[in-house]
């Protein structure tokens, strides 16, 4: 039985795990031996190695050169040790050293209490997004509505060459699941089409990587500009964001082997699309911390009022079961000691661990980039105006010839559309099909697909049938065969297209199988 990919070690950490991770340093001026030979000054550096990272401009060292220096390896990676051990901020459930809590607890089911630190590694070191026209159609939300707008990250993890066993999350395409967007926030809506996302999701080779969320405030609209609100005497990100995303992180945990629960941390990644110091749209990276993390999915954290840059440990329980315990942080007292301070509130630069955000200087494209002409609406867009199938779908698919079935296909929010329609979903079966001549960008395996998908010559009649427009000419099916006729008793095999709602019968059929009107002469 094929193991769930939620519940697999992703490809790039089984490649990782199995690099030296050795930084190679060539042979230098100060160096006085053969060529074959090594000094203190070109030996091979661990990972891990701080005076690198500082002078590489490194702030955090990778998960796996992490991995490395608590496994005092100097070699290829092993997992047969499990150096990493999941923080717990909630009672250990059935203690059979007493009754359970409140009428009982112990050292052995009792968590410790937590002392804050900067977290020193990050699982993902880097977020690149493929290509400028996949955030301008994300944004283009709130430049039409001026309200914010949240999507989900879709793409693959990959290695990243320029931190030392580094993985970067690689964002090639946006969903956007059922919201309430205001002008000041956003609220989740419940999402039916969740799991078929994910389905869809395998099915390309691809997943959840992250989350992002616009916060822009227009500052002069004739100019383009937006007021720079998030920086170092603010915030960056607020209590409440911080809680989401440890929510969402805790909702996608890092499968691997060096933890004896199997699961660490989250590479899921928050972006943020705010104003920066030049007043544009910039994109902000982030994840929290794993004590953050922990602390949410013990429900003791929570935002404060007022201070979007202050936290607040949880006074009162939730229930007589919920365990609340004790968080401190060290700060300089005014004679420059460390002291220890309550967490009541507590900084949420505590919980932050700041991720590089941006696109390559090559730009790249999985999907299809969207233009004014060839642009098949987002979901979920209703509010604004831009709805799904009928008039969008006939015009998007009508800027496409019939040899170019495989350009019209290569769009995620399209693919989603044949399995989340209501009027003619296509099976998993055909989906995943035409999923594979995407990925292999196989034109003649499209070509095929669109010739004998019978779901999909139905789904493009009720189009052309829904579309509010008039349908005196017979319209072209996308990939289907070419009208052949009226079909007055001609050869086996020929057909005629409905004139009214364009459904393409049996030569032998009088009457519309779809409609029942009459064929025209």
């Amino acid at each position: 039985m094929e193991v769930p990919q939620s519940e697999r070690v992703d490809e790039v950490d089984l490649f990782l795990s199995q690099q030296d991770g050795q930084i190679q340093r060539p042979k230098g001026p100060s160096c006085r031996h053969p060529a074959r030979q090594k000094c203190t000054n070109c030996l091979p550096l661990d990972p891990f190695d701080e005076e690198y990272l500082k002078d590489k401009d490194i702030k955090h060292m990778s998960f796996h050169a992490h991995v490395r220096k608590l496994l005092g390896s100097h070699g290829k990676g092993t997992t047969l040790k499990k150096p990493l051990e999941n923080l717990r901020c909630s009672l250990k459930p059935n203690c059979d050293a007493h009754k359970p809590f409140p009428k009982g607890i112990c050292t052995k089911c009792k968590p410790q209490v937590v002392t804050l630190n900067r977290q020193k590694f990050r699982h993902v070191d880097n977020i690149q997004i493929e290509n400028q026209e996949l955030v301008n159609q994300f944004l283009d939300y709130w430049r039409l509505s001026g309200h914010q707008r949240v999507g989900y990250l879709i793409g693959q993890y990959q290695t990243h060459l320029e931190v030392p066993l580094g993985i970067k999350a690689t964002v090639a395409a946006i969903y956007e699941p059922p919201q309430h967007c205001r002008e000041d926030g956003i609220e989740f809506l419940e999402d039916k089409n969740a799991k078929i996302v994910d389905k869809l999701l395998e099915m390309l080779g691809l997943q959840r990587v992250g989350w992002i969320f616009t916060d822009c405030w227009t500052a002069a609209r004739a100019e383009g500009t937006v007021h720079y609100t998030r920086h170092k005497d603010s915030f960056f990100l607020s209590a409440e964001e911080c809680i989401t995303a440890g929510m969402l992180q805790n909702s996608h945990p890092n499968i691997t082997d060096y933890s004896m629960d199997r699961h660490y941390g989250s590479k899921f990644v928050t972006v943020v699309a705010s104003g920066d110091e030049s007043m544009h749209v910039n994109f902000h990276g982030y994840q929290v911390s794993n004590q953050c993390a922990a602390m949410v999915e013990a429900d003791i954290l929570c935002p404060t009022l007022y201070t979007p840059e202050l936290a607040y440990i949880r006074e009162t329980p939730l229930s007589e079961t919920h365990y609340i315990t004790d968080v401190q942080y060290s700060e300089k007292n005014e004679y420059g000691a460390e002291v220890l301070k309550n967490g009541r509130p507590l900084p949420v630069e505590y919980l932050l661990v700041d991720v590089p955000a941006g696109m390559p200087k090559e730009p790249h494209y999985t999907f299809h980039a969207a233009n004014n002409t060839r642009k098949f609406h987002v979901e979920n867009r209703q509010a604004i105006g831009q709805i799904q199938g009928g008039a969008n779908l006939t015009q998007y698919s009508g800027e496409f010839s019939t040899n170019q079935f495989l350009e019209l296909a290569t769009n995620f929010h399209f693919l989603l559309y044949l399995m989340t329609n209501e009027m003619q979903q296509i099976s998993d079966e055909w989906v995943k099909r035409l999923c594979e001549a995407v990925k292999a960008q196989d034109r003649g395996a499209a070509m095929d697909w669109a010739q004998e998908c019978e779901d999909w010559h139905q789904l493009m009649a009720m189009a052309h049938a829904n579309d509010g427009g008039g349908h005196d000419d017979i319209p072209v099916i996308p990939g289907a065969e070419p009208y052949e006729g009226s079909g007055g008793g001609g050869s086996g095999g020929a057909t005629w297209n409905c004139s009214h709602c364009t459904f393409q019968n049996e030569a032998s059929s009088r009457d519309c199988s779809m409609c029942g009107l009459p064929a025209s002469d």
